[in-house]
């Protein structure tokens, strides 16, 4: 394919349309909860108070400091709505800028020291099911992902790179990315890049290499851009960095009652990390296997034969071990490994062009029915785990009939809801909905109730004849219930 005078591989142009449909797809489908709509809702916090030190989240009728994260990823998205306005595309953009930029480096890496893997590494990242569906969500992982694997690849680089001088530039974007990461998400991102760096150094007896390291700017450079939040966060919020250390980022690992203010703990058997990974870097986990299989090159791999597919082996492999060992988790932390298997998958097929040629094609077609099936999921989705048709509703409602009322949810409030009708919506303790509705009796005299649609018979007996249902949107009704 030919664009301005220039041959473009069939591959790369499949990748960006599959990659356009994914940002079309940010644009349609609602935020859901409770994830997405939780940290759309403290990143729209933040550019409705002015407040970009201490993220803010609505819990329980109180607008509390969020220190379960610390603040990159909302800043970013905080950012783009300032730009974008408040809306899902804004709140989706920092996963796929992010997702974006980690394609790019991984490019520029295994194409220069990767004997021309460039494209098969992206081609593999991009269309594991996993990464392309987090690169248009509103989380903290793609971001944690472009951070701690885009240090690991800017590792390689240095480890690979001749030139004394250009080794040092490598080393400066090593400290650059792993600030970032730890703005993202904390120490976990020093944890996932220097368990292999480590590994990998003991195995290859690199230690020599380390001293053209830049390890006095480096360090200098990762202080100045990390320590000033924490410093500010901590003055502001008394107690932050003690939670956000010792329970966010150590009893976590230790203990399923760990004090987590903001929701409950995921709990699985350890070693359940090792399948999250199979899952998320599919399908070509399952390739893998079978290539290694069917060379019987296992214990090469195992004993890490070779310097520079030891490094990337061991990029997913020590961070996949860790994972393991703990308890609370999601599948979203292995994430970040994924490109790394990547790289090492592309790497190791380098020399066999055959095979390259049908990985890139079999890569291209995933990505033409992802990008497909991104288009249609708005379509097929309109009925999700969100609140945004039924606020809609409400609000056809509420102008049509000139309401005045609060609208609330019989249950829970979610966070999608605080983010689509923010200043409308009342949030509300967990309690009984009767005792909601006595203390909006106070300055209101009918309200809107969200319920959701199997519930809707059992509530409306409850409030005996004053609620009449005014709209349904398949999943949720809307009451109109009168105080007076």
């Amino acid at each position: 394919m030919t664009i301005l005078g220039r041959r473009i591989p069939a591959a790369v142009f499949i990748l960006a349309v599959a990659l356009l449909a994914r940002c079309a797809a940010m644009c349609l489908l609602p935020l859901t909860d409770p994830t997405e709509g939780r940290y759309a809702q403290v990143s729209q916090e933040m550019v409705a108070t002015g407040d970009w030190v201490t993220p803010r989240i609505w819990m329980n009728e109180t607008h509390l400091p969020f220190m379960g994260k610390p603040p990159l990823f909302f800043w970013f998205a905080a950012g783009a709505m300032k730009l974008f306005g408040v809306n899902e595309f804004a709140a989706r953009l920092p996963s796929l800028a992010a997702a974006l930029l980690l394609l790019a480096l991984l490019y520029i890496v295994l194409d220069r020291y990767g004997c021309g893997s460039g494209l098969a590494g992206v081609l593999i990242t991009a269309s594991c099911g996993f990464f392309f569906a987090v690169s248009g969500v509103v989380a903290v992982d793609m971001l944690l992902s472009a951070c701690v694997a885009g240090s690991l690849l800017a590792f390689f680089a240095f480890a690979c790179e001749p030139s004394r001088r250009i080794r040092q530039r490598w080393s400066l974007l090593v400290f650059f990315l792993l600030a970032m990461g730890f703005l993202t998400k904390g120490p976990v991102a020093i944890v996932l890049f220097g368990l292999p760096v480590l590994a990998w150094t003991v195995r290859w007896r690199q230690w020599t290499l380390l001293r053209s390291y830049r390890w006095v700017s480096g360090i200098l450079l990762f202080l100045a851009l990390v320590v000033p939040w924490f410093v500010l966060c901590e003055a502001r919020n008394p107690g932050f960095l003690k939670y956000f250390f010792l329970n966010e980022n150590l009893l976590r690992f230790v203990t399923h009652d760990y004090g987590d203010a903001y929701g409950s703990g995921h709990l699985y058997p350890r070693g359940s990390a090792l399948l999250m990974f199979l899952a998320a870097s599919a399908p070509w986990s399952l390739f893998a296997l079978w290539q290694v299989a069917r060379s019987r090159s296992a214990a090469r791999i195992l004993t890490l034969a070779d310097r520079q597919e030891s490094f990337l082996f061991l990029g997913f492999a020590a961070g996949t071990l860790f994972w393991c060992f703990a308890r609370q988790l999601l599948a979203t932390y292995t994430l970040p490994l994924v490109p790394l298997f990547a790289a090492w998958l592309a790497f190791r097929i380098r020399h066999d062009s055959a095979l390259t040629r049908k990985t890139v094609a079999a890569a291209s077609v995933l990505l033409a029915v992802m990008g497909a099936l991104a288009l249609a999921c708005p379509l097929a989705l309109r009925e999700t785990a969100s609140s945004r048709q039924i606020v809609r509703a409400a609000r056809r409602f509420a102008d049509e009939q000139a309401f005045k009322g609060p609208l609330v949810f019989a249950r829970k409030t979610p966070y999608s809801a605080l983010f689509y009708a923010r200043g409308w919506v009342l949030p509300h303790p967990k309690e009984p909905l009767g005792d909601t509705l006595a203390r909006c009796r106070e300055h209101a005299e009918t309200v809107l109730v969200a319920v959701p649609a199997k519930q809707e018979g059992a509530v409306v007996l409850s409030l005996s004849n004053s609620a009449a249902r005014v709209a349904s949107t398949g999943k949720w009704s809307l009451l109109r219930v009168a105080l007076r």
